[in-house]
């Protein structure tokens, strides 16, 4: 089986700290999902975007056409939501997730590392989550543990690193294999450490308040796994720029100039 990728633009973000001497703003960050389209022309989907009303940090703002609503942009290849019955998560950041509630008919494809790394996950990294957008479908969500096929010429690669369980996505084309990055180059441990614990204690106690978790969603959380296979500890990473195929990562800008993968 193969597939032809084809990036779906998103729209642009930007996170605001307030505060450049705390850390920079991040400017302008494109955001895409992925839709690949089988030699059957059978529709899946890596990532599912941000939403424009929960982006972290202070007046963070967003810029997104009408014709870059997910919706739209589906519906240019002849699909909705509907026809999506599987979506790949990368991992479930914000910016990755934020479409999940569209696509009533799916499962999610994540690795169970991630889940697991949620539960440990320290609370000052809480923001970066949002557990709307992914919590009311854990029961939708499929869970692999390390390096999977998932459908003939379609395979997930645990990452890890810049998420507990990151995974790229190999897609296999008429021209060879592509690997869907999605964030793995990144690794946030410089911010953590960059910026300090009471800037996140004051964010929280303020305009932050409504990007931290309630107890409650740890709680659903534990209450998942407990009913899951326990993971393998063992279970091998591996570096993105290793892998045997073209990189292709998720904030690209030149991938605006790229409308499907391979080119005609």
């Amino acid at each position: 089986m193969t597939y032809t990728i084809y990036p779906l633009y998103n729209g642009a973000f930007t996170v605001r700290f307030g505060d450049p001497k705390v850390f920079s703003d991040i400017k302008k960050i494109p955001s895409f999902c992925f839709l690949l389209i089988d030699s059957d022309h059978k529709p899946i989907l890596v990532d599912t975007g941000f939403d424009r009303n929960w982006i972290p940090g202070i007046n963070s703002s967003a810029e997104r056409r009408p014709e870059y609503e997910l919706e739209a942009a589906l519906l240019r290849y002849g699909f909705t939501p509907e026809d999506i019955e599987l979506v790949i998560q990368t991992h479930l950041h914000w910016d990755h997730t934020g479409g999940m509630k569209l696509f009533t008919r799916a499962r999610f494809v994540v690795q169970i590392r991630e889940l697991l790394y949620l539960q440990q996950l320290p609370w000052v990294e809480e923001c970066s989550y949002c557990p709307a957008h992914w919590l009311p479908f854990l029961d939708r969500f499929v869970l692999v543990n390390g390096n999977a096929t998932v459908r003939p010429g379609l395979r997930v690669i645990l990452t890890g690193k810049h998420t507990g369980g990151h995974q790229a996505v190999e897609v296999t084309t008429a021209q060879g294999s592509y690997i869907l990055g999605g964030d793995a180059p990144f690794n946030y441990d410089y911010m953590w450490k960059q910026i300090p614990r009471e800037y996140w204690e004051k964010y929280r106690q303020g305009p932050g308040q409504d990007k931290f978790w309630p107890a409650e969603v740890r709680s659903q959380l534990n209450a998942f796994l407990a009913n899951q296979p326990k993971a393998n500890n063992h279970t091998q990473t591996h570096n993105v720029d290793q892998l045997p195929g073209r990189l292709i990562l998720s904030h690209d800008y030149r991938l605006l100039e790229t409308p499907r993968i391979p080119v005609a």
